[in-house]
């Protein structure tokens, strides 16, 4: 609008101009064409000329703008088309953040054929469909979805995979999320959706092998990560250990990293299998070194259940310990099985007795009462097996 008004303006100033020039003197023309004859002032004929330009200009204009007239109006309807399926997604995305779960599936998925990122609309309405108990209109969408962009797989599985898993579908949701991983090895979300899949399934051994990937590591939350390789290690022995092989219980605590076999309960639970699987040799080293660092009640307890190839090497040591953590239960107990083993009953029940006297225990009464069978003292020995029970029961 001010372009025209501009444009006015400096016609009107030139014709101005030009009609005080030649105010005085204003000139005559004479156009003699076959048979017409034109004579005009030169005032006249300029008027002529701008104003038949001017009628030309815009007879063009009128005539282009009807040629385009067409796909004027497509244009137009197709903007109001995409504004509505833009108002449409938004209010369905609004929706769907506040919890209304049907209004946002009938939002979403009303415009979305018009709206330039359909597969958003339609990944919006598969989780609204998933609150809604619909698996059917929730496959269908994330169907949809794949089928308008192609080229967004990754975003697609990664909807589909989570969807999977909150509904307890794990054996889809794995198979998702392998596609994931083959597309994209270092996506950190496909991943854990991979570690959880196989969580949910119980699937150990996938489960461990997966996170002792360093890769899969990095990807990983750190505690996410422990948990998950922890209760995967702790199900794989317990399998060896049920199996009675003890080869691959050993195999599986060498592929563990470093860090985690200082870990106390995968440590337990390694000696104890040792135990269990009559590797006593092996799990007396492992209780040794580990309470030369540190202390471990479970550990010095088991200790004293090992039958050593040396029992006063075996003693020795419970004594050194001793003086490193003082008059421990555990270790009292530990060192007067020891004794009893070496046939030491007066030290083995000064031990013994010492731990009824601080905190008594129902395996100090247990060890009491056998001491006292072994010495021919049955009255005691039943004395000190119903306070054992008394114990226990309380």
């Amino acid at each position: 609008m001010i372009r025209v008004l501009l444009i006015a303006v400096l016609f009107l100033a030139g014709g101005a101009a030009t009609a005080h020039y030649l105010r005085e003197e204003s000139g005559y023309v004479l156009i003699n064409i076959h048979h017409w004859t034109i004579e005009t002032s030169l005032l006249g004929l300029i008027v002529a000329i701008v104003v038949g330009l001017l009628v030309l200009y815009w007879a063009v204009r009128l005539l282009v703008s009807g040629v385009r007239l067409p796909g004027t109006v497509r244009a137009a309807l197709e903007r109001r088309r995409r504004d509505k399926a833009q108002s449409s997604f938004e209010d369905g995305l609004l929706k769907l953040l506040e919890g209304n779960w049907k209004r946002a599936e009938v939002e979403l998925v009303r415009r979305a054929a018009d709206h330039h990122a359909a597969h958003l609309n339609y990944l919006g309405a598969a989780r609204a469909a998933q609150r809604l108990g619909a698996g059917d209109r929730r496959d269908h969408y994330l169907r949809l979805a794949t089928q308008s962009a192609p080229e967004m797989e990754v975003a697609t599985l990664l909807t589909q995979a989570e969807l999977q898993r909150e509904r307890g579908e794990y054996a889809l949701a794995r198979d998702t999320a392998l596609k994931l991983r083959a597309i994209d090895t270092r996506h950190p979300y496909a991943a854990e959706l991979l570690a959880e899949s196989y969580y949910g399934l119980s699937a150990w051994e996938p489960l461990r092998q997966l996170l002792l990937d360093d890769g899969v590591r990095a990807l990983l939350p750190a505690e996410r990560y422990r948990a998950l390789l922890t209760r995967a290690q702790l199900e794989r022995m317990g399998e060896a250990l049920r199996d009675a092989h003890l080869e691959q219980l050993k195999a599986l605590w060498e592929a563990l990293p470093k860090e985690f076999r200082h870990q106390s309960d995968l440590r337990r639970a390694y000696v104890r299998g040792l135990v269990r699987l009559n590797a006593d040799a092996e799990a007396a080293a492992m209780i040794s070194a580990t309470l030369s660092r540190e202390w471990d009640p479970v550990l010095a307890t088991l200790y004293g259940s090992l039958q050593a190839g040396e029992p006063l090497s075996q003693l020795a040591a419970i004594e050194e310990w001793l003086g490193k953590y003082g008059e421990k239960p555990e270790l009292l107990v530990t060192a007067g099985r020891a004794c009893l083993r070496n046939k030491l009953w007066g030290k083995a029940r000064s031990y013994l007795e010492a731990v009824v006297r601080t905190e008594p225990t129902a395996t100090a009464y247990l060890e009491l009462a056998r001491l006292c069978e072994q010495t021919q003292s049955p009255e005691e020995a039943q004395k000190f097996y119903r306070q054992g029970l008394e114990l226990a029961a309380r």
